[in-house]
């Protein structure tokens, strides 16, 4: 996918812990906390996130305008992400400050998940490799894999940058390709 731009349409966040950690949060960031189950918005109402466990969707309190999911200690979980607009979106997707295509600590700028309009994809686990996932998990801080790359003090965020596909450098790529293909010859040596 081409992106519109370098930076980011949306560049959202959201907390996870268990049912302890999430109401201290929520108490300590103030304001009216409501318990909701089910998705809730990001970048602009175009995509749906949550975490999951075979399809059920974990409860999160909404604080401030923010969201706290609620999830279990010891408990995996997958992160949905619906693309509810009319185009093509990329997510760049970190857990914990680690992209969760590479394990690496994470940037805007990194590859994401490319979403085609109104199509949903759960997210399982950090790549390990093309074939392999490290499947996302509900634990303490110290048991973390960002508190093994040293960067304990992202445990409990999952970041989403959000960037929309340019679709007429897409669609003038894609007509260059056609011609070259039209162009090719079967036969370059003649005799």
């Amino acid at each position: 996918m081409i992106r519109k731009s370098n930076t980011p349409d949306a560049v959202e966040s959201f907390h996870y812990n268990d049912e302890v950690g999430a109401k201290a949060m929520a108490e300590i960031m103030g304001g009216s906390i409501t318990k909701r189950s089910g998705l809730f918005p990001a970048a602009g109402e175009r995509l749906k996130v949550g975490l999951v466990r075979y399809s059920s969707i974990y409860p999160h309190y909404d604080v401030s305008a923010k969201h706290i999911v609620i999830g279990e200690n010891g408990s995996h979980y997958e992160i949905r992400l619906e693309n509810h607009s009319k185009k093509r979106l990329e997510v760049v997707l970190s857990v914990d400050g680690l992209n969760v295509l590479s394990g690496k600590a994470a940037s805007p700028s990194q590859n994401g998940f490319v979403l085609e309009p109104k199509q949903s994809y759960n997210v399982d686990g950090f790549r390990k490799d093309s074939s392999t996932v490290r499947s996302f998990l509900f634990g303490s801080v110290s048991r973390s894999k960002a508190a093994a790359k040293g960067a304990a003090g992202n445990v409990g965020v999952i970041g989403l940058a959000v960037f929309e596909e340019d679709e007429v450098r897409t669609k003038a790529i894609l007509r260059q390709e056609q011609l070259a293909r039209e162009n090719a010859n079967a036969f370059p040596v003649s005799r």
